[in-house]
């Protein structure tokens, strides 16, 4: 999703972008840490010729590193730093479920059987008349559960309501783009399950969607609001935002986003039939909100899962028995590595909760917390991508595992046991 946007500078400027990185380095962090992670991420924006990033490391819930690469903007030579916003993608599910977990901790674990929709519902038909009696009656069976794990029966097949704003505003005779409210009342109304709820696994931006809404009626507030208060806010996190959907709206601090080139220019989700960069025009960040709105700093990232966890300077966020509940995966689908809002995962005998988020084609990011201590956070400006989508999977598989195991591997300082044996 690009626009016919000017290319990148010269390889020259490139490198010269490298030296003018920015590095805000926590009471005096190992020589050789920083040796190994910037090497790691000098390669990656060589390689892949991103633009800008930013990382940030902490252990045992104190920061050890927090460095900016390259430019936030190109245009007028700003470097990122670790104080550069960039927008989080579906890093933001994992924030939507602790604010949920948060919500209903005190009902836990009976909460998670409770039914979504339905007179008696989370989100009850008296509150919610536009929710009542949906096209498919096997709505009615969705689980809180099965929201947070991904099972809610939605997902299986290509079309996602979330990035169709303009289609469904005009299906329910509201202005473009579409709100959330109004995506999940269209979804209701006019389309049916793409499975059974509770019985496979197929990752959902719309059923994050959902509780976004569950999180306002449970508050009593917006959803930002409410998550603010819930857990960002709590987690030192105070300056993560709703992201703005065009460049001229971002925050001062924010980073601009540069889609791969490759990447034709998309219709604005206003309806206006304008067209543009992906990044600028493809995105309405109010109805994401719950499933890829926010916008933070890496180190704000590693906050919130350092206090999700219960380590760190801030208070933890959940009780220890919320979050050993949170990891759990659903034991009937061995396949589904989802927990609670988290992918769980074990490797080299170190349990770590992780999430990555991409927005074709500007923003890659990707947080992990690990049983040993190591907490950490990466955000790019841009996310390599071939077009069209069918075409680009392979190689964005490769810059996901190439980001996440290599950056792995420099800040614990084992080799990748995958890597090892091959």
């Amino acid at each position: 999703m690009s626009s016919r946007m000017r290319r990148l500078l010269s390889a020259a400027s490139f490198f010269a972008w490298m030296a003018a990185a920015v590095s805000v380095q926590a009471q005096s962090p190992d020589q050789a840490l920083a040796e190994r992670v910037d090497g790691q991420m000098n390669q990656l924006l060589a390689h892949y010729q991103i633009p800008g990033a930013s990382i940030a490391i902490a252990y045992k819930g104190e920061f050890v590193y927090q460095r900016g690469y390259g430019m936030a903007v190109t245009e007028s030579n700003t470097p990122a730093t670790p104080l550069t916003v960039f927008r989080i993608a579906s890093v933001s599910k994992p924030i939507t479920a602790v604010a949920v977990l948060k919500l209903f901790e005190d009902e836990l674990p009976q909460a998670l059987e409770r039914r979504v929709f339905g007179p008696d519902g989370l989100l009850p038909d008296a509150a919610y008349p536009d929710f009542a009696q949906p096209l498919d009656s096997r709505v009615l069976k969705v689980t809180l559960r099965d929201l947070l794990q991904h099972t809610g029966g939605w997902g299986a097949s290509e079309y996602d309501p979330q990035y169709d704003l303009v289609e469904i505003a005009r299906t329910m005779n509201v202005p473009a783009p579409a709100p959330a409210r109004t995506v999940v009342a269209f979804m209701l109304r006019h389309r049916l399950l793409d499975v059974a709820p509770g019985t496979e696994f197929h990752y959902s931006n719309f059923g994050y969607n959902i509780l976004g809404r569950i999180i306002e009626h449970k508050s009593g507030k917006p959803y930002e609001q409410a998550v603010r208060e819930l857990v960002l806010e709590p987690a030192g996190a105070a300056g993560a935002a709703i992201a703005a959907d065009k460049r001229m709206q971002r925050s001062a601090s924010e980073a601009v986003y540069y889609d791969d080139p490759r990447w034709p220019p998309v219709p604005d989700q206003d309806g206006s039939g304008a067209t543009g960069p992906g990044s600028y025009f493809g995105f309405h960040f109010q109805a994401m909100d719950a499933h890829g709105g926010w916008a933070m700093t890496a180190g704000d990232l590693v906050r919130f899962a350092d206090a999700t966890l219960g380590r760190g300077r801030s208070p933890a966020l959940l009780k220890p028995r919320t979050v050993a509940l949170m990891k759990q995966r659903n034991p009937a689908m061995p396949d589904n590595n989802n927990g609670l809002g988290w992918v769980v995962t074990r490797m080299n005998g170190v349990n770590i909760i992780s999430h990555s988020g991409a927005l074709i084609a500007g923003t890659y990011a990707y947080l992990q917390a690990r049983e040993d201590g190591w907490s950490w956070a990466v955000l790019f400006n841009r996310l390599p991508a071939d077009y069209p989508l069918e075409k680009a999977m392979e190689g964005l598989q490769a810059f996901q595992v190439t980001v996440q195991r290599g950056l792995m591997a420099a800040i614990i300082n084992q080799p990748d046991p995958e890597q090892a044996t091959k």
